[in-house]
């Protein structure tokens, strides 16, 4: 007989719950904001006769399945259902389920989703933002990781080709081409791009190395995160959970920074305010209004590293004035400020700090300071006409010349910029210019912020763990709605973990995790045992 027909027949149990995870999965699915948009379609818009399986009753099954760190297989949740004790089942109202009830809900979502009334980036995200304090500013740290599909590869791929764009910055994709093939597969789909497997939304896409497997291509989906982390003008020994604020699955090789943005969408329309977004190179390389520039108009300030190809000199925004790693410096910058070398992951503690001083000495002395902020922002040169205190000492201007003799001072001529303003607006080189300049001290507390997402991908990996059959659905909607249920386990065990490592009780600010903190008691003394003599 099969698993699913033994746990039918009760010839076996299913997998019990706890208490706790009970309580947990309960209170997650009372709040659950996806919960109430599934109620809303599939219950009170519902025309036909009553459902037998509601979503409250699905998602508190699908929490434990997820609390307890089991795969996300419909026999798994119709597993959890048989393993709940009587008094669990008439907590949830439910005293018979059929594994088809499962799947039919499952596939009713997703029908609502592809008519279009549900969007499948708020469901994901409603299931997990429960966990959220209400109405929060956040700074995050954003990156993407790669999960592959169930499906099996039917036709892999050629030697030396790329399977992921390397480009999405149009508009709009090209219209898909036919051509004659004698072949089933792979089949060219109406977005331009193979499909190899029965999985119609899994696309082709590069992946890092990990745990003794190479790069390379694979067949599935990225899924984005954006992570919690602290905020860039709190106390250095400020600390807060790093759990993740929204997610979004796209089909691999999908626009990083595009998928990242309906995030951010999602975030804010749920009441959250977004100070600033660290991510890596592969965002700031997209186009201004697909990651930058979208960014500041929604009043977010964007932190990034920057490439080889970026941090070249070029002109500066003023005549007389040079732009180098995105920061406006005078012309009279000495060489051997011009060419300093970047900031990499081999490098110690001690060499980051050192290399950051290199950047803070050149950005004090020979940068332009912002005197406002704002979509256009009012920048002062290094020299002051009107006093002396100036951090280097340029001939064309007689105050600065009454300075230290141990101030540098500069080789200007007959006119220089080491002194005035200009107004530069946000729309002057967005992908290289940022808050704080590249290199300095300020820069590198605020990028290395991002090993919170990192750390999220691994987390997720090893817990769960998120690997190819994790999820044995076909899709991009059933995907990312049982992914959502992972991200809420992940989120519960990050912020008691966060709280409880330091002996705090978790604050009230967190809804569902908001539990006294197990201390443990003290051990009975044995009666007629004296204690010991001090010393």
């Amino acid at each position: 007989m099969r698993y699913i027909d033994l746990l039918e027949s009760g010839v076996i149990d299913g997998a019990p719950s706890t208490g706790q995870h009970f309580t947990i999965s309960f209170d997650g699915a009372f709040r659950s904001r996806a919960r109430r948009l599934l109620d809303a379609a599939m219950v009170h818009e519902n025309c036909g006769r009553p459902r037998e399986l509601v979503p409250f009753q699905f998602f508190a099954l699908t929490y434990l399945t997820a609390l307890a760190h089991r795969p996300l297989h419909i026999t798994e949740i119709y597993s959890t259902y048989c393993g709940l004790v009587p008094y669990q089942r008439q907590q949830l109202d439910l005293t018979h389920l059929k594994y088809t009830q499962l799947t039919h809900f499952l596939s009713r979502v997703a029908t609502l989703v592809d008519k279009g009334r549900l969007d499948i980036v708020e469901l994901m995200n409603g299931i997990f933002d429960a966990h959220l304090p209400h109405a929060s500013t956040f700074s995050l740290a954003v990156d993407s990781t790669d999960y592959e599909t169930w499906a099996r590869i039917r036709s892999f791929w050629s030697g030396g080709a790329d399977p992921a764009p390397s480009t999405h910055d149009e508009d709009e994709a090209s219209p898909a081409t036919t051509r004659p093939t004698h072949r089933t597969w792979p089949i060219l789909r109406e977005d331009a791009r193979l499909q190899r497997t029965k999985d119609n939304d899994a696309r082709d896409g590069h992946r890092s190395a990990r745990n003794n497997r190479p790069s390379g291509p694979f067949v599935g989906y990225d899924l984005t995160l954006a992570v919690n982390i602290r905020h860039f003008d709190s106390a250095e020994t400020e600390t807060v959970p790093n759990h993740i604020v929204g997610a979004n699955l796209t089909p691999a090789g999908t626009h990083h920074a595009r998928a990242a943005l309906k995030i951010v969408d999602t975030v804010r329309s749920a009441g959250h305010v977004i100070a600033d977004i660290v991510a890596d190179r592969a965002y700031n390389l997209a186009k201004p209004q697909f990651w930058t520039l979208a960014l500041r108009e929604y009043g977010i300030e964007p932190v990034f590293d920057l490439t080889k190809n970026q941090r070249r000199p070029k002109p500066g925004y003023k005549a007389g004035t040079i732009l180098i790693d995105g920061t406006l410096f005078t012309q009279a910058l000495p060489k051997s400020f011009r060419d300093l070398r970047a900031h990499n992951r081999d490098m110690s503690r001690a060499d980051h700090a050192e290399l950051a001083q290199r950047y803070d000495e050149r950005y004090l002395r020979y940068g332009y300071k912002p005197m406002t902020t704002g979509r256009e922002v009012r920048f002062r040169g290094p020299v002051r006409a009107d006093r002396a205190k100036s951090p280097i000492r340029c001939p064309n201007t007689p105050f600065s010349m009454r300075g230290p003799m141990d101030l540098p001072t500069t080789n200007c001529t007959d006119s220089c910029s080491c002194r005035g303003t200009c107004t530069i607006p946000d729309t002057y080189e967005p992908n290289v210019r940022q808050r704080h300049p590249y290199g300095t001290t300020a820069w590198l507390s605020d990028y290395y912020h991002r090993n919170a997402v990192e750390t999220a991908n691994s987390q997720l990996r090893n817990a769960q763990p998120l690997e190819r059959g994790y999820t044995r659905v076909f899709g991009r909607i059933k995907t990312a709605f049982l992914l959502g249920f992972t991200i809420f386990a992940h989120n519960q065990s990050c912020i008691v973990n966060h709280f409880h490592k330091t002996g705090h009780d978790v604050p009230q600010a967190y809804a569902i995790t908001h539990r006294p903190l197990d201390r443990p008691r003290e051990a009975p003394r044995k009666a007629g045992r004296a204690e010991p003599p001090s010393g």
